[in-house]
């Protein structure tokens, strides 16, 4: 993994950083050998993962699209993380 994101330092990604089904941009600020950083468009704020936490990494030159009608986004590549399920009871 960390072979395939030092691609990616310093440059736009698509990650689903708080929710599983929603990709956001972020930049990629860090590869190191256990996790890799970034910081989030939105608010700015720096998110460390580990690799363990990884689903899936899609690359495309052409570009990768996301979303539906007014969520369309675009981007170079995807990293899926995984998220624990929140359940409420009803």
């Amino acid at each position: 993994m960390k072979r395939i994101l030092a691609k990616y330092l310093n440059k736009e990604v698509g990650i689903n950083i708080e929710k599983a089904f929603r990709f956001e941009p972020a930049q990629v600020i860090a590869v190191e050998d256990d996790y890799f950083s970034i910081v989030d468009e939105k608010q700015s704020y720096t998110h460390h993962f580990s690799y363990h936490s990884i689903v899936q990494i899609i690359e495309n030159d052409s570009g990768v699209d996301v979303g539906g009608f007014l969520t369309h986004r675009h981007f170079n590549v995807l990293i899926k993380v995984g998220h624990i399920i929140e359940f409420v009871p009803a």
